[in-house]
């Protein structure tokens, strides 16, 4: 009965999917604001509304029979980080990948076992430093018009946009679905660990309140930068999830997961048979099916975002998918073995196919404007890039990043603050970059315009375009230099370190 029961509520969730995007789809881009306000307001009802504590919400449950094989992870409870009582075994066991996510240690000894789930605060760490560098790179026109709150060298150097073109394309590929997938790992854990009223009210600390505050006070605060550098003025107050659309999307499928967990028989004691590790084949069809043909119609249809995710390559249904692989992972063991030791090619020969991948995409980005069939072999190819290249970053950091010191430690504690507080550091710094240049400079001045049809609150600027790729430098370094330690000082601040 319980399969039955979790086959309909999957079937409720996915009509709700269909409604939604049948209505954004019909309405065109300018309905996508509201498409965000209902996500917004679903998550804020489901996961800060008292009322809506589950009525039939599971008790703590195990995972799986044979935990006792595999180092137990589970979340780290919100009420505990207080320094003077942490122990050595707490710092060396604490992981944060569901930052974007949660903050989690082990309940287990401390063991060498235990060991090898450190390399995925390291895979946190570099993907946030990948977000930002992105940002960078959109904010000196490497996205296009409307992609970012400040935009300078929009006109600025080919070759300099063919090398962000690439980059962007490239990191859109994988790196959101690779969060996604890192987060869903320990949702199983923390579910089954605080049951589910628990879980929802861990994910209204950890997830709802950065999302909000996100939402409400970061962004409008780089659009006020951003238009006071170029206009002199302040915008109207407009919150809007910016970089949270992440957290919003992934309070959703915590949502979902959960609904499925107490749809079904918790008292069932029955385990599903070991799922072996995806093959190269399966990854393939995958990549191009899901990931590829799947996402097409949506490239087509959405244009721009759905509910303030960004689709392109490696979204939405990339997203999904990698979601659900990360149950599975969790489920089935298999980021607890060597990875390596379960593909079913050499690892050297999966190297070399991904950087195939990778060299195929950016020769698309050359010819993507002139071929409509280049375009859907850029996609194809960013499907099977986005599995491949994600389990690539896995398998090197397992290998040679499984481990934890000082300055480790230091940037998988900054990383989900980096996440969340970057937009801000990057706008103005690249403000602060636009209006030095403009004293210093008076042949190619940096020349700020409106964005037609984004209500004056995204800002263009052109000029100053022999200097861009030295401004992008300067403000990729800065940026970091600035957003690290600053997010890591807001991890000390008293209730934001039980958030951050």
């Amino acid at each position: 009965m319980s399969l039955e029961t979790r086959a309909a509520v999957l079937a409720i969730w996915t009509v709700v999917l269909v409604v939604v995007l049948a209505i954004r789809i019909s309405l065109g881009p300018t309905f996508d604001p509201l498409c965000t306000a209902i996500l917004v307001l679903a998550t804020s009802i489901r996961f800060a509304c008292p009322c809506c504590c589950s009525i039939n919400s599971s008790p703590p449950l195990s995972v799986r029979d044979d935990d006792s094989q595999v180092p137990s992870v589970e979340p780290f409870e919100i009420e505990a980080p207080q320094e003077q009582k942490e122990t050595s075994a707490d710092t060396c066991l604490r992981n944060e990948p569901e930052e974007l996510n949660e903050q989690l240690i082990t309940l287990a000894s401390v063991t060498s076992s235990n060991n090898r789930l450190l390399f995925l605060d390291n895979v946190k760490t570099f993907l946030t430093a990948l977000v930002v560098i992105h940002h960078v790179t959109c904010a000196f026109g490497a996205c296009g018009e409307g992609s970012w709150v400040l935009i300078i060298g929009q006109d600025g150097p080919v070759a300099f946009h063919r090398f962000g073109a690439i980059l962007v394309t490239l990191n859109q590929s994988f790196f959101m679905p690779l969060f996604f997938f890192i987060s869903a790992y320990f949702v199983p854990s923390s579910y089954a660990k605080k049951g589910g009223e628990g879980f929802r009210k861990s994910k209204k600390q950890r997830l709802w309140i950065p999302a909000m505050g996100e939402s409400f006070l970061i962004v409008p605060a780089c659009t006020a930068i951003a238009n006071l550098v170029a206009r002199g003025e302040l915008p109207f107050y407009f919150p809007y999830p910016g970089v949270a659309w992440f957290i919003f999307w992934l309070l959703i499928f915590n949502w979902v997961y959960s609904t499925l967990v107490e749809a079904g028989n918790n008292n069932d004691k029955e385990q599903q048979p070991r799922r072996e590790f995806p093959s190269t084949i399966q990854r393939l069809l995958w990549g191009i099916g899901v990931c590829g043909v799947l996402l097409l119609p949506f490239l087509v249809m959405l244009k721009g975002n759905f509910a303030s995710m960004p689709i392109s390559v490696g979204s939405f249904t990339c997203d999904f998918l990698m979601f659900y692989l990360g149950i599975q992972a969790k489920t089935h063991g298999w980021l607890e073995t060597s990875l390596s030791s379960q593909l079913d090619i050499r690892p050297l020969s999966f190297a070399c196919m991904v950087f195939a991948e990778a060299v195929g995409i950016a020769v698309t980005t050359f010819f993507i404007d002139q071929h409509s069939w280049v375009g859907l072999m850029c996609v194809l190819l960013a499907g099977v890039f986005c599995l491949d290249m994600g389990l690539l970053v896995l398998l090197i950091f397992q290998q040679y990043m499984n481990f934890e010191n000082r300055v480790t430690k230091f940037l998988a504690r900054s990383a989900y603050g980096v996440y969340l507080l970057h937009p801000f550091v990057v706008v103005g710094v690249t403000a602060l970059y636009a209006v030095i240049y403009n004293m210093v400079s008076n042949d190619d001045p940096i020349i700020f315009r409106d964005k037609a049809g984004h209500d004056d609150l995204l800002v263009v600027g052109t000029g100053g375009e022999k200097y861009i790729p030295l401004g992008w430098t300067l403000v990729t370094i800065m940026s970091n230099l600035i957003v690290w330690p600053l997010a890591y000082g807001f991890t000390r601040l008293p209730y934001l370190k039980n958030i951050l």
